[in-house]
């Protein structure tokens, strides 16, 4: 039985335990319908099939035959609507199912296999007679399954969640922050001179030891041009400091490739 508490409850509203004994259990009655008819016999919440006048049942029994008859009608609603629904709407359409049959289950669900739910909706109000007679007892059932028809499904107290989720990025630990600062700060530190006074001094002392070579440089060239014969001296250094330079590197870096 898949049939929600709310249709279940509804059910038992609708139908009442008859006829109750002073024991607590239930007895077969039939319900006079005037001009001498009656209604079929009938026991606990509005079971009829199988009941013959004299039965009788417990409570538990009662409840027992109910869901029997409930099931079986929900089984016509399977069978008939061809559209999705909800577990409001099927609760609807067996409790009408229940009470007024499979043959006019078929009529009311016509709009709804159509895709007009509230077609349908609309038609459960012209299901109120019994012998040609509207009844107030019926009226107020099919108020109340049109109600029920059309009450949406609430939301479950706990929804569904994913078993798994996509782990976020953690942030930097203080430990890692402040290993990183060092490590900035230690590169930074070997750019930096131990003695930048010194260093800066180094660097001074250097460039005039630089400047003091290129103005004697300058001195002495002009020294030499200021010579008789300049040219020919010129050429002999020049010629000096070649011969020097293939006697000191030259040689000695071809014999050793060879």
């Amino acid at each position: 039985m898949s049939v929600n508490d709310e249709t279940v409850r509804l059910n038992k509203s609708f139908e009442g335990y008859h006829k109750k004994l002073d024991n607590g259990d239930c007895t077969a009655y039939q319900t006079y319908l005037g001009g001498g008819k009656y209604d079929i016999p009938t026991i606990g919440y509005g079971t009829t099939k199988g009941v013959k006048m004299g039965m009788v049942m417990t409570e538990a029994e009662a409840t027992s035959r109910m869901m029997d008859d409930l099931k079986e009608a929900e089984g016509y609603v399977q069978q008939y609507v061809t559209v999705p629904i909800n577990e409001n709407e099927k609760g609807a359409l067996t409790l009408f199912c229940n009470n007024c049959g499979p043959a006019n289950l078929k009529k009311l669900i016509v709009p709804l296999n159509k895709g007009d739910r509230m077609g349908t909706a609309n038609k459960f109000p012209l299901y109120v007679k019994a012998q040609g007679r509207t009844l107030a007892g019926l009226v107020s059932r099919r108020a109340r399954e049109q109600a029920l028809f059309l009450k949406p499904v609430e939301a479950t107290e706990e929804p569904a969640m994913p078993q798994t989720v996509s782990k976020a990025p953690e942030p930097p630990s203080r430990k890692s922050v402040a290993a990183a600062v060092i490590a900035a700060g230690a590169g930074v530190q070997q750019l930096i001179p131990a003695d930048p006074l010194g260093t800066a001094e180094g660097f001074l002392s250097t460039g005039t030891r630089i400047r003091g070579v290129a103005q004697q440089s300058h001195d002495l060239g002009g020294w030499a041009v200021g010579l008789p014969g300049w040219p020919y001296i010129l050429g002999a250094c020049a010629l000096g400091g070649g011969l020097y330079w293939a006697v000191c590197h030259w040689l000695p870096s071809k014999q050793e490739t060879s």
